[in-house]
């Protein structure tokens, strides 16, 4: 045990990774999961984003994680994209495994940003965990949500 705890504080974990390494040692013995893949998966930022324009729409695909270490990756061209005057842009969040508090802060800008410039911002085939997690935190009532990129296409026929 002191052997790990020594490895992940020269790792810089801190004591996040221990208070991790607590929580797996705690799980029944059902379990599968082997700490290296609870850390791995803790701190993993493979990180994905395809941008693509189809007539009228911009489409947004991030893949991964929305998170402080991934926003930086997308955040400048989605905002650009929301400040068009009359914007439609679509955000397909199928393939995002999460969403922390600073991707949620990144995506509610994005709404205000483009609803400033009289355009309109549409989440689309948001994985039912995270509309789950959208629905607990009320942004159901605020963001734009629709089963599918159709169904996104006719919110944005105004």
């Amino acid at each position: 045990m002191t052997n790990m705890n020594n490895n992940m504080k020269r790792m810089n974990f801190g004591s996040n990774a221990l208070k991790l390494l607590e929580k797996v040692e705690g799980q029944n013995s059902d379990s599968v999961q082997s700490l290296d893949g609870v850390i791995n998966q803790a701190f993993d930022t493979k990180f994905d984003f395809i941008e693509r324009q189809k007539g009228e729409f911009v489409i947004f695909a991030p893949k991964g994680r929305i998170s402080n270490v991934t926003v930086k990756f997308f955040k400048d061209r989605i905002y650009r994209a929301a400040s068009e005057q009359g914007c439609k842009v679509i955000i397909n969040l199928r393939y995002a495994t999460l969403i922390d508090s600073v991707g949620l802060g990144v995506l509610i800008n994005t709404h205000k940003v483009a609803d400033q410039h009289g355009g309109m911002v549409v989440f689309t085939d948001t994985p039912e965990r995270i509309i789950k997690n959208m629905k607990m935190l009320y942004m159901d009532r605020f963001l734009n949500f629709a089963p599918d990129m159709k169904h996104a296409v006719q919110m944005m026929d105004w």
